[in-house]
């Protein structure tokens, strides 16, 4: 790859990385295609095979973190991320093989361990998956602005799977979009304590609780 490909790759990534980021996701993924075409490092195959979940292509999906895994047999996020995109598929041998994989990886993360015990629970599993569905139609609806009709998707999901700190953060954000700030400060709360370290719901907590003083 020569200099001018370089700022090519450079400049797309970015674009991508907008798009996938704003929700905008069709575009991100035209984006990673052509990314990919001129540079098939990792680092745009993983970004690719991302746009595919977001789209619920999880097949595809699969098929570009698989060749990662092969070149990189110990790659956290991506052994992670696979193990995602086959629960979504119902893989459920190759799920387990994939989580225990990333607790092995990183034997200090709890989160893996109870994504193994989840993976192995036959009832568990499956409102696993729900709840991603959900949330994956609840997306779709946050992107025509329909956020009453989303609020209600995503506490389904949540009944599905009440441990998930996105479901809640999103939530979270909708509530605030309808000028429910307690609500909203109560379910970003939520959302920090299963991940505290998440710069993002940090910040959502901060923007309810000044929405709270000034309206009360």
């Amino acid at each position: 790859m020569n200099f001018l490909q370089s700022l090519k790759v450079k400049r797309l990534q970015r674009k991508g990385q907008k798009f996938l980021t704003s929700g905008k996701i069709e575009k991100a993924h035209v984006i990673f295609q052509k990314v990919v075409l001129i540079d098939n490092s990792t680092e745009n195959l993983f970004n690719l095979a991302l746009s595919l979940i977001s789209l619920a292509r999880y097949s595809e999906a699969e098929g570009y973190l698989r060749k990662i895994e092969k070149q990189f047999p110990d790659h956290e996020l991506n052994t992670l991320t696979l193990a995602e995109c086959l629960i979504m598929q119902k893989k459920w041998d190759e799920t387990i093989k994939f989580y225990e994989k990333a607790s092995q990886i990183n034997p200090r993360s709890e989160a893996y361990k109870k994504y193994v015990a989840i993976a192995k629970d036959v009832v568990a599993r499956e409102k696993y998956v729900k709840s991603k569905e959900l949330f994956q139609e609840a997306t779709e609806e946050l992107r025509c602005k329909n956020d009453e009709k989303a609020l209600k998707i995503l506490q389904k999901a949540n009944e599905y799977f009440p441990g998930n700190p996105n479901i809640l953060n999103n939530i979270g954000i909708l509530y605030l979009n309808l000028k429910k700030y307690k609500q909203a400060y109560s379910y970003f709360t939520k959302a920090i304590s299963l991940d505290q370290e998440n710069k993002r719901f940090q910040k959502n907590l901060l923007a309810a609780k000044r929405k709270i003083k000034i309206k009360y």
